[in-house]
């Protein structure tokens, strides 16, 4: 029960960050197309570093948002390394899925 109890809490967190990673989704797939498979490494560094500055700015923009999350249990780096895990998996997991 507490299993679920968590991934429900990591949905909540990754909806409020899912408009950003839809669209760097949607950009580095038409790099993807537009470049070829050979740039590959460049476009999932792309989505790594811009990442990176997103969840910088979200945690800051959502700072008290946060507090929410550790009054349940889950702790701030728990949160980001949960999202950003299955974000950049997906991503990449799509983009294999794309190159078939």
């Amino acid at each position: 029960m507490k299993t679920l109890k968590i991934l429900r809490l990591l949905l909540a967190s990754y909806l409020g960050l899912m408009a950003a990673t839809l669209t760097l989704f949607l950009i580095g797939v038409a790099a993807y197309q537009f470049m070829g498979v050979e740039f590959q490494p460049v476009i999932i560094w792309f989505k790594v570093i811009t990442l990176g500055i997103v969840g910088y700015y979200l945690s800051n923009y959502k700072k008290k948002e946060f507090y929410y999350y550790r009054n349940l249990g889950l702790s701030r780096r728990f949160i980001w390394v949960c999202t950003f895990t299955f974000d950049l998996s997906l991503f990449v997991a799509l983009l294999i899925l794309i190159k078939s």
